[in-house]
Parts: C-alpha cells; structure tokens; sequence
C-alpha cells in the first residue's frame, strides 16, 4: 500500500464535500493537493508545505480554495507548482493580480503554472507582487501523460468527458527507498532536511557504511535505512471526479487507474438518475465500481456525493458494492 511512505493521505472534506485530495511525504516541502476546492480544514502549516496542486477543472467546487493557498505560502521562498485544463494560466493570472501585495522583502512565493492542451502543454510563471506582471507564456509539444515528476513520484493524467474541460490524475509512487512515517515516530531522530539527504545518498546506491551527520551525531546509512525508511515497489492513487462514464473517457480511465491501490471516484449521483448523470457528465456509484472492476484496482473510495442524498449516504456505497465489493467512503 503506498500509504506506508505518505505520512498524509486524507479527502479533506470526505467523501460529501469538495472533492480535495491531500498527500504528503514526511521531511520536506513536498505535499500534494488534488484539486482546490474548499480547503478551510487545512492549516496554513499543511498549505504552506505544498509543492504542486493539480486542478481538475474550474467550477467553483474545484477551484475556490486558490486564495487560501496563495496567502498561505505567500512568505515561503519557492515555486509553487500548479496545473490545470487550458485556459488555467489566465484565470490564475486573473486572481493574482486582483490583489495588492504588501511590498516585503520575504514575500518571495512564485507560482508556475501549466495548462494542459490536446497535444501541447503550456506554462508561465506568476509573481506575486505590484504590479503582477502579465504572463509569458511558453509551450511545447506533449503527448503525455506524465505531467509532473520529481524524485519520489510522478502525476499522469488525461482528459475526461465533462460539461467544461476537465483532468483526472494518477499519483504513481516510484519504486526504492522511502521514508516510513511509522518507524519515523517512533524513532529518536525527527524528521527533517536530513531525510532527503539521506534519500538522496541511498537512491543514488551510495555503500550503507558511508556515514553523515545529523544533529550532532553521526550514523551510517546502514543503520539509517533500516531504522528511518523503508523499500517499496512502488503504487499508483487515481483521483477521478466529474466525468461521465461514456465511451469517450472510458479508455483513458481505465488506463489511468489500472491496478490502482486506490481509486478515489466520482459518484455524484445512485443509480436511477442515470439521466442527470449524462446531462450533467458525472458518475453514478455503479459507474464509479464499473471503472473499479476494470481497472482492477484494490480499493474504491466514492467521493463526491450529491447533496440529495444527505443522510443516506450508505445508499451510494452499497450500490457500489453490488458490482465491486472493496468500497467505502470518508468521513
């Protein structure tokens, strides 16, 4: 389960809210946000430490969470990276330059963003600052559907079938070392920079009884593996929301989640609205255990719900459950 090296993975606002998707590895800046949508139960701490958002599309459930992530790493002195379907660049650049930023010398936050086009991808990076300068936008030829990788992971993503245009993403966790968030509290040494230090010298296969100094002491990468990290063949984490399940996104989808650990899914509507879901683009819960079954992954997670179906919520599950029996929502 890839959730052995992420030390947070959690629908902020479960399964009934905003579909935003939280993950984190422990140590560095490097958390991940799907989606931003209304994201008032996150921390400024837990804002702050992100390094990429992936957006699915721009309704306002999606995307209205923008401003809190913006103030919060406003003092930080990074590259935010954020992506999205086209068109992401201006309206981004739209909300940025609204404000009047206070002209301190630590406000230092720049944000790159990228627009993903059939055939191309497109970026410009933001500052945030008077006046906002407008964006140079650059692009290249891309045929996906890597979008984003850094040491530890990579996103894919690809097109879905909704009212406006839309992504859905693939998280997939590379294979090697990677911290193990449960011996790491338990161990006298806390997390930190030397983390990625110490990865950084395992992954490049440097001997285990070479040492380094952390904290005063020094300890050889032997006794660091075992105790602080652990190897993993790797996982993949689908997130897939507002998308009918039509012949046009069907192919790409069950590529995209194709034996997933787990897939957090669309499931607005039960079945018997199968009318409202083909108007609107959006999955039932049988649709959402539909693409389950033949991406065959290993746990479902409906996210989503339409608000009609408040208190009966379980409803949604078990009809899920009738053609993929590994299913549950979050809290």
């Amino acid at each position: 389960m890839p959730a052995r090296a992420i030390s947070e993975i959690f629908l902020v606002n479960g399964s009934a809210g905003d579909p935003v998707l939280f993950i984190d590895y422990p140590g560095k800046h490097n958390a991940l946000l799907f989606d931003a949508g209304d994201n008032c139960r996150l921390d400024t701490k837990r804002l702050s430490d992100l390094e990429a958002i992936f957006v699915t599309h721009h309704h306002v459930d999606h995307f209205v969470g923008l401003d809190r992530i913006i103030r919060a790493n406003l003092g930080e002195k990074k590259t935010l990276h954020l992506y999205g379907p086209p068109d992401t660049i201006e309206k981004v650049y739209s909300r940025l330059k609204g404000y009047d930023y206070p002209d301190f010398s630590f406000q230092q936050c720049r944000v790159k963003v990228h627009d993903v086009w059939p055939g191309k991808l497109r970026w410009a990076e933001l500052h945030c600052r008077n006046p906002c300068p407008p964006p140079a936008v650059q692009e290249r030829r891309w045929k996906g559907p890597v979008l984003y990788e850094n040491k530890e992971l990579r996103v894919e993503t690809v097109p879905v079938d909704h009212t406006v245009p839309c992504l859905a993403y693939a998280l997939v966790e590379k294979r090697g070392y990677h911290p193990d968030p449960a011996k790491l509290q338990e161990g006298v040494l806390k997390a930190g920079r030397w983390i990625g230090a110490v990865l950084d010298r395992l992954r490049a296969g440097e001997s285990l009884k070479s040492t380094i100094e952390i904290a005063g002491g020094t300890y050889t990468l032997g006794a660091l593996a075992e105790q602080y990290f652990t190897t993993t063949p790797g996982g993949r984490i689908a997130f897939v929301t507002d998308t009918a399940w039509s012949e046009q996104s069907r192919p790409g989808l069950t590529k995209l989640a194709h034996r997933a650990h787990r897939l957090y899914c669309d499931s607005f509507y039960a079945k018997g609205q199968e009318r409202q879901a083909e108007k609107y683009r959006h999955m039932t819960a049988t649709a959402a255990a539909e693409l389950a079954r033949e991406a065959k992954v290993e746990e479902l997670i409906l996210m989503h719900f339409a608000p009609r179906y408040a208190g009966k919520y379980d409803m949604l599950i078990e009809e899920a459950r009738t053609v993929f029996p590994k299913v549950r929502a979050e809290w």
